[in-house]
């Protein structure tokens, strides 16, 4: 499919999707589905690679923070637990932690991206939704 072949309407509900992590492109392909139509590959891609992303962040933050919660309580590695995770919520960049940063500059990323009628290619994740998308 051509840049030109995807339309305004696909560009700006695949960058919901990413604001909204995953919410508005789930909307949109239940819509679609009621009202017995395909979604385009554009939208499928977009919907899937942002569900997909909520949901691995999501696992991250409950896996470090289960790991920290541990960490911390082993006497000799408490303290250094306590250093590495304020160095990870220490403000960065405009009162923004590191690990914000990073989720607001993928955030950023894929909504230009999408509003462009190009697929955000995001290393390791987009390879997993174009085997699903076809």
């Amino acid at each position: 499919m051509k840049k030109s072949d995807i339309t305004f309407t696909e560009r700006v509900v695949s960058a919901i999707s990413y604001l909204t992590m995953g919410w508005g492109g789930m909307l949109y392909l239940i819509i679609l589905a009621l009202k017995r139509k395909s979604a385009t590959r554009f939208i499928r891609y977009n919907s899937f690679q942002s569900i997909f992303l909520s949901f691995l962040y999501f696992i991250l933050a409950m896996l470090f923070g289960a790991i920290f919660h541990v960490l911390s309580a082993i006497p000799f590695l408490n303290r250094f637990i306590a250093k590495i995770s304020q160095s990870i919520h220490t403000d960065f960049v405009l009162n923004y932690s590191f690990i914000q940063v990073i989720v607001f500059s993928i955030i950023i990323y894929t909504i230009i991206y999408s509003l462009l009628g190009k697929y955000p290619r995001i290393y390791w994740v987009s390879g997993i939704i174009d085997k699903q998308v076809h």
